[in-house]
């Protein structure tokens, strides 16, 4: 290994570098800050500290730092360290993903973190008992003992994750869910899995480029997200919601109808018991619709348009679920939700539907329609 080698093996960890520092940037731009963002940073700033010492490896492999004994001895307990750091930190965002109990307890997360340092103070001990117990005489590490203590306790961290995450997917009937959970799931595998090949091609910077891929995807998903979906129920946002629309159009023997949903008497919830509350009427609400339109063989397309109102768009409808017969649905999931939840108040909706008509019609003049439905439908509520 030489100079070419250095230059190759530097230049690929500076492009890894300096896409996490962009991802880290856009990151505290535009987050909340919430827990689980928190934690994403920290393992997005233990990739980089890890990539940087891994470099400064390199560079002894290819000869431009000296290579004798304490260099190699400071660099790769440094490595040792910071990937168990690396590998901690995502365990402890996968947690806080998941909502796992035990994270809210510093104790417990210092506890999590003993792994990490008792490890590194063994392996520093070991080195102190016998100099050469795993790097030999001509500075050479020892692959036999150096690389399975080096990845056990990030195997430990990672392992327990995926298991974490794939016990909860399991657990879940909730789509949305289930697919946040894989999701999850996917990160410890994938740098267990760039952990491996890194071994087998000891020459290319194979963990530095999947760990880079790897988070660089996870990130896209999770701003596609942020952008799509609404914050406060989970449901695709309004701005998803017309686009998903501008995608349809009318196609004989192809129905498509348009779902208005609003709850009755949504003021006087936030006036009366405080907006809170009315925002978990609004959460309830939308398990409810959630709850009933994952049950459907239906293509179902769910949002919160917005304020108390939510749209269901239905393509090609099985016989046996007709728009009546999904409204009918909706509100007995509702009404075991609200029973469940024991609400001082009632909680009911207020539903109209219109189906697209043909070539002359459009899907905006489908969801006026079924607006004008609803509130037919909440007039005849109230005189009821």
């Amino acid at each position: 290994m030489g100079f070419e080698y250095f230059v190759f093996y530097t230049e690929a960890t500076a492009i890894c570098i300096l896409i996490l520092l962009m991802i880290l940037v856009n990151d505290r731009l535009y987050s909340s800050q919430q827990e689980k963002q928190i934690w994403f940073g920290r393992t997005d700033i233990a990739f980089i500290m890890y990539f940087i010492s891994d470099a400064c490896w390199a560079a002894v492999l290819g000869g431009q730092i000296p290579r004798i004994r304490p260099h190699v001895v400071f660099f790769n307990l440094t490595n040792y360290f910071l990937l168990s750091v690396m590998a901690y930190e995502m365990f402890m965002f996968v947690a806080a993903s998941e909502k796992m109990p035990f994270r809210k307890e510093r104790r417990n997360r210092l506890l999590c973190f003993i792994p990490a340092v008792v490890s590194t103070l063994v392996m520093s001990g070991l080195y102190l008992a016998d100099p050469y117990f795993w790097i030999d005489e001509a500075n050479e590490l020892n692959g036999t003992y150096y690389f399975p203590l080096m990845i056990s306790v990030p195997s430990l961290y990672l392992t327990s994750a995926l298991v974490c995450s794939v016990i909860n997917a399991h657990k879940t009937d909730k789509r949305e869910e289930k697919k946040l959970y894989l999701q999850l799931g996917v990160l410890p595998f994938g740098v267990m899995a760039f952990g491996m090949l890194q071994v087998v091609l000891l020459n290319a910077p194979t963990f530095c480029f999947g760990c880079t891929i790897l988070w660089l995807w996870f990130y896209i998903q999770n701003m596609q997200a942020m952008i799509s979906l609404d914050n406060l129920t989970g449901l695709n946002n309004r701005g998803q919601i017309n686009r998903y629309m501008d995608q349809i159009h009318y196609r004989e023997n192809t129905p498509v109808f348009i779902m208005m949903i609003d709850i009755d008497s949504f003021k006087g919830i936030n006036d009366n018991y405080g907006h809170a509350e009315g925002d978990r009427a609004l959460v309830l609400v939308a398990e409810a619709l959630k709850q009933t339109c994952e049950k459907l063989k239906t293509n179902v397309f769910l949002g919160r348009y917005g304020g108390d109102e939510f749209t269901i768009i239905i393509q090609d409808p099985a016989e046996e679920e007709p728009p009546e017969q999904i409204a009918r649905a909706i509100r007995e999931s509702l009404s075991d939700k609200w029973t469940e939840s024991e609400m001082p108040y009632r909680l009911e909706l207020s539903i109209g539907y219109s189906e697209l008509g043909d070539d002359g019609d459009t899907m905006q003049k489908c969801m006026i329609r079924a607006d004008e439905q609803l509130y037919r439908d909440k007039r005849r509520r109230r005189r009821s």
